[in-house]
């Protein structure tokens, strides 16, 4: 009698509308319900399958609350589609479309729920409160679309989050994403939600996908917890957002943002992180409060629309290895000054179009760049100062569109790399020029204008800098008969190292010195070492042909002394060295901290063989020779090599056609 009464009782409320409490088998929601079309409120235990939840998006049309947390959601697979075209449902979890546009205000879940279907609560434009289960781990594309929640905080489970999941809610303003494991946020992830102010990302949330917070009107700013290990920012993701102070100083793991990323937001500066490898076309386009804008050193292309419509009025590619300009890349910007470094080839149609508070522009490049159409339209270039090359003012004066500058050439004595300054950046390309590590800026590398590029215009830019002098002093080259270089022959084997000292006579201290050595097959460079004579001097070597080697040294000071041990080479023999060699030494260039250059005399050294080989002219080591002082007598006639200086006085000596100190 209880149990019929309780059953008039349920039959009651279901006619009447509103309320059904049912224990469910999987499959049997349906046979459960009376009068489907009244039901505002659902309390199911037991167990549901998709069948169930099918029933519900197709019937239950007044639903307002349900409430499954006593469901055992169970897999379900048939060969009919039942919702999103879908066969397959697994356990725990709620299928795509389940409430799909229901009028719900109260939801609550299993507590074992791992995924939550395509769209399953997309449209449900009343629903203000959701409790997201602990341990969920997925949430599918536009699960909660549309919906009224206002603050998501999302469980540190969650592995992966559909497109568009939380898109386009009009109450949204706080969101909470800190997962345990790597996870990005996918596209449209929160486009469209008007209210949004709030968003706490943990560290880690690696990207931010394609319009993932696009019109976003109030999110003026992201916090991190924990660190921003963002590694890519997609398309349109922040595109007419209010984002004003985005992290970029602290993105040390970004490496690309994509088109439009930023476009009409109000980022106020950005210093690219140095992990940034690529930048789109119109990244910041009409970020109009956007005031600075400062590109890592290895940028080399400006994208189209970059930096269009913003109030940047910094120097953007000064000190970069920009090589390509985009089209309308600073239309319209307020950037007064502007610096194209020597690695521009190209700029495109329109890329400065506008920049009406341009007063000076600096082009490093010796060619010429190639221009789009009308790149400076609206720009008083008649006005406009241009910085070009010595070396390549003619071409400009001559190029279309950059004639119609005011044309200028830099005339700068010792700016080397054409910056504008003297510094020991002009020391350092001279360097690497005679290192043979870059021709950069070769053309303007012959500092004190003598026709070659030596130690001599090394020295010339350290008196430049020091204020010793403005300009050239035009010194005459000697080749004084007191300057001496010499070292002394040696034998080595396959496989072993020589140090050979370098020895120098000469009647005045270097403050710079360059010499080429020329090692025949089988022996090469292992090092080049400083004696006391050249201690604390800036020393370096480099094989600048096959089997030519340059060392050079130099310093604001002179070395401290004139006759001594130089340098010492040390020198590997392989195999392939058969001896009987000899090791030349040419090209001796020193300079007088005055700049006057002295020529030395080619020295070579013998070298010999103490492996098996036994066919060594041993004569070519020690003699005979004949021996004169340096007034043309001669002392001695045809006397072995190794004897040919014994008891003379200290001096020098012609030995055998070569110049010998006796110390």
């Amino acid at each position: 009698m209880k149990k019929f009464l309780l059953s008039i009782a349920f039959m009651a409320v279901a006619t009447m509308g509103w309320a059904l409490n049912v224990e469910c088998t999987p499959g049997n929601l349906s046979s459960l319900v009376n009068n489907p079309g009244s039901i505002e409120e659902l309390i199911v235990t037991g167990q549901m399958d998709a069948r169930d939840f099918k029933f519900i998006y197709d019937e239950l049309d007044k639903l307002k609350r349900v409430n499954l947390s006593g469901v055992a959601i169970v897999a379900y697979c048939n060969p009919v589609p039942l919702l999103n075209n879908e066969v397959n449902y697994p356990a725990r979890c709620i299928p795509p479309l389940a409430f799909f546009g229901k009028r719900l205000t109260q939801v609550s879940l299993p507590a074992d729920v791992r995924a939550i279907g395509k769209a399953a609560f997309a449209g449900c434009d009343q629903l203000a409160t959701f409790v997201f289960p602990e341990g969920l781990d997925s949430i599918g594309a536009y699960a909660f679309s549309a919906t009224k929640l206002s603050s998501i905080i999302l469980p540190a489970s969650l592995k992966s989050l559909g497109e568009g999941a939380f898109s386009r809610m009009p109450n949204l303003t706080s969101v909470t994403i800190n997962p345990a494991v790597a996870m990005d946020i996918p596209v449209s992830a929160f486009e469209g939600c008007l209210k949004l102010e709030n968003v706490n990302l943990g560290p880690n949330v690696t990207g931010i996908g394609d319009r993932a917070f696009k019109g976003t009107v109030k999110l003026a700013q992201i916090q991190f917890t924990a660190g921003n290990n963002i590694k890519h920012i997609g398309e349109e993701a922040f595109v007419g957002s209010n984002l004003s102070n985005y992290d970029f100083e602290n993105s040390t793991l970004l490496t690309s943002v994509s088109d439009w990323a930023f476009a009409q937001s109000k980022q106020v500066s950005v210093v690219v992180p140095a992990s940034v490898n690529h930048m789109g076309k119109g990244v910041f386009y009409y970020a109009s409060n956007l005031t600075s804008f400062v590109p890592v050193a290895h940028c080399d292309t400006i994208g189209d629309m970059l930096l269009s419509g913003t109030k940047v009025v910094n120097d953007v590619t000064a000190g970069t290895n920009v090589s390509y300009i985009g089209r309308y890349a600073f239309y319209n910007t307020l950037i007064t000054s502007l610096t194209l470094p020597a690695t521009v080839n190209y700029i495109g149609d329109h890329a400065m179009a506008g920049m009406t508070k341009l007063q000076e522009l600096t082009s490093e490049a010796t060619q010429v760049p190639e221009l789009g159409e009308d790149v400076w339209i609206g720009v008083n270039q008649s006005n406009i100062p241009l910085y070009v090359p010595i070396n390549g003012h003619e071409a400009y004066l001559s190029a279309p569109q950059w004639c119609l500058f005011d044309i200028h050439w830099n005339e700068i004595f010792g700016d080397v790399n054409q910056d504008g300054f003297v510094t020991a950046a002009d020391i350092t390309a001279i360097y690497d020029i005679l290192l043979g590590n870059s021709m950069d800026f070769y053309e303007t590398a012959d500092v004190n204008g003598d026709g070659s590029v030596t130690a001599a215009d090394i020295t010339a830019i350290y008196n430049v800098l020091l204020g010793n002098s403005k300009a050239p002093e035009r010194n005459q080259v000697v080749s004084d008969i007191n300057d001496l270089m010499s070292a002394q022959g040696f034998t080595i084997e396959g496989g072993k190292t020589h140090d050979m000292s370098i020895d120098i006579s000469s009647s005045e201290a270097f403050s710079a010195m360059q010499l080429d050595l020329i090692m025949p097959q089988g022996l090469s460079i292992d090092n080049v070492s400083s004696t006391e004579l050249t201690r604390g001097m800036n020393l370096g070597f480099n094989e600048i042909e096959p089997g030519k080697w340059r060392v050079l040294f130099h310093n604001f000071t002179p070395t401290s002394g004139n006759e001594g041990s130089l340098l010492v080479i040390t020198v590997r023999a392989d195999d392939s060295f058969s001896g009987n060699e000899i090791i030349g030494i040419n090209n001796i260039i020193a300079v007088e901290p005055s700049e006057r250059v002295h020529l030395f005399d080619e020295v070579d050294v013998e070298v010999g063989t103490v492996t098996g080989v036994t066919d060594i002219d041993n004569n070519a080591l020690t003699g005979p020779v004949d021996v004169y002082n340096m007034n043309g007598q001669l002392l001695r006639k045809g006397v072995s090599r190794n004897q040919a200086t014994n008891g003379l006085p200290q001096g020098v000596y012609i030995v055998g056609g070569k110049k010998v100190i006796v110390r």
